[in-house]
């Protein structure tokens, strides 16, 4: 398995982590009785976890950035049309405008 593939099934994973490790960091700064130390370690570990992701999601495939139609994994399948009326602008520039359900 290569890293990217590593980075495109576990991304989201490693997000999730590191949401939960911040909240719990937030939390802990209201607490009367917070442990210093404890507190020191987490915002450490944010600090250096934030541009990790940030390098992983800029490492990984374009496709697994946008999420497919659970209906329809065929590599053939065709993105859906949405509605839309066209306009002609002055110019000659074609201007879109989408009708979204």
């Amino acid at each position: 398995m290569t890293k990217v593939e590593i980075y495109n099934s576990d991304y989201t994973n490693l997000n999730h982590a590191y949401i939960q490790i911040y909240e719990t960091y937030s939390k802990l700064l209201e607490a009367e009785d917070a442990d210093q130390e404890v507190l020191f370690t987490l915002a450490g570990i944010l600090q250096v976890f934030n541009p990790t992701l940030d390098v992983i999601k800029s490492e990984m495939t374009v496709k697994t950035r946008f999420k497919e139609d659970p209906q329809d994994t065929s590599k053939n399948a065709k993105p859906k049309k949405t509605d839309a009326e066209k306009e002609i602008g002055a110019n000659g520039e074609i201007i879109f405008h989408p009708k979204f359900n």
